[in-house]
């Protein structure tokens, strides 16, 4: 299985400050083959950051580094866009108008809320708070078919303020097998986020993620650590890797301009 990370953020993206360079050294330095750099793109944010993209100035930088790695690292362009259906003729054409490699389908705001800390979106109970958020994932994959891969269905228990964060699977089951059996549908990948991988109840639901996802037919995975720095937890990257193979997985996908590598 390919070791790679195909989930990172650098200075193009609004929270984050990191220079691509470095996410490249620290690739090499842990042995990886391949990583995908995915910047944020959002038409709509409701938070203070902005979320746009200098895509000329992206493409440039991250060019540079393919020459300069080449043969040391595979270095691929890749884009995170927010999937809002009020701009879906403008995210379509942003998309569709640069030759990015890889393209990250994700929802970061439900109703003009941003699903993140101290938001009033955690006002309501953590099981109704978890429901909605699934129920606006299905609504965007359904919408879109400009993404590849769908970005970390555990996104909404990194945050609120309850008690215990994490997702309780079987409340979801229904909803979550109706995205997964859409993924399948549409021939998209599904993302295995490790940002929360250190917790025993992130391996369970992405075990539970995996398992029911093969069983529908589902053959893409992709492998991401969301990290916005250098830093990353690597234990939790090989954590990941090992739960894939357990679900009978051979290999992760990658991506060349928006085409599955062979």
């Amino acid at each position: 299985m390919k070791k790679l990370d195909y989930h990172c953020h650098s200075k193009f993206s609004a929270d984050s400050e990191e220079e691509p360079r470095n996410h490249v050294l620290e690739a090499i330095s842990h042995g990886l083959d391949e990583i995908c750099f995915t910047e944020h793109r959002d038409f709509h944010f409701p938070g203070e950051l902005k979320f746009d993209l200098d895509v000329p100035s992206y493409f440039t930088a991250i060019g540079q580094l393919q020459e300069e790695f080449a043969g040391q690292l595979t270095i691929k362009i890749g884009l995170e866009m927010g999937l809002d259906k009020h701009y879906q003729q403008e995210i379509e054409a942003f998309v569709a108008a640069s030759p990015y490699d890889f393209v990250i389908g994700s929802v970061h705001e439900i109703h003009d809320i941003e699903v993140y800390d101290d938001t009033s979106y955690y006002e309501i109970p953590r099981k109704e708070a978890h429901q909605q958020y699934f129920e606006a994932i299905l609504e965007a994959i359904t919408t879109f078919d400009c993404f590849d891969t769908l970005a970390h269905l555990d996104y909404v228990a990194r945050y609120g303020p309850y008690p215990d964060k994490s997702i309780i699977w079987q409340h979801h089951s229904k909803i979550l097998e109706e995205i997964l059996q859409t993924l399948v549908k549409k021939n998209k990948a599904l993302e295995i986020n490790t940002r929360l991988f250190q917790l025993p109840q992130t391996q369970d639901f992405y075990h539970y993620l995996l398992t029911t996802f093969r069983n529908y037919g589902g053959e893409k995975i992709t492998l991401g650590t969301d990290a916005h720095s250098v830093e990353r937890d690597w234990t939790s990257l090989e954590k990941a890797r090992k739960l894939i193979e357990k679900a009978g997985f051979t290999d992760l996908a990658t991506f060349t301009k928006r085409n599955l590598d062979i």
